[in-house]
C-alpha cells in the first residue's frame, strides 16, 4: 500500500507529564483542533530540527495551524 514502508509510523516512546504540563497540552489540542499524538509529534520534531539548527529550513505546521 505504501510506496515507502519506512514512512509507516510506529509507537516510539511515551512521555510522563505532571498535571500542569498535561493541561497545557490539552489546551493546545483544544486550540489547534489537532489530535494529541499529531500535536506532540510535530512539537518534538520541531524542537529537534531547531536544536540541530535547521528549523528555519523546514516548514512545520504547528505554528501555521495555531496562528
Amino acid at each position: 500500500m505504501h510506496q515507502d514502508t519506512r514512512r509507516i509510523r510506529q509507537r516510539y516512546a511515551a512521555i510522563n507529564l505532571d498535571e500542569y504540563e498535561a493541561r497545557l497540552i490539552d489546551a493546545l489540542v483544544d486550540y489547534t483542533g489537532m489530535s494529541k499524538a499529531t500535536l506532540l509529534r510535530q512539537l518534538v520534531l520541531k524542537e529537534a530540527l531547531e536544536t540541530l539548527g535547521v528549523g528555519d529550513l523546514v516548514n512545520t505546521s504547528v505554528g501555521q495551524r495555531a496562528g
